[in-house]
């Protein structure tokens, strides 16, 4: 069996990750991480928490 890992995930649909807690010099490179070929990156507040969420264009 072997493992193949990529540069960046790939995603089909919008993604959220929780960055409530994530210091602010930290924020580049949770975008970097989390970015997707092509997709929008954008900070979203909900109920007192921040999400990064990552909108993957047709």
């Amino acid at each position: 069996m072997s493992a193949v890992t990529a540069d960046r995930p790939r995603y089909a649909t919008p993604t959220r990750v929780d960055i409530t807690d994530c210091r602010t010099d930290r924020l580049p490179d949770r975008v970097r991480v989390n970015r997707v070929d092509g997709s929008e990156v954008h900070l979203e507040r909900r109920g007192g928490r921040t999400f990064l969420v990552t909108r993957p264009t047709e």
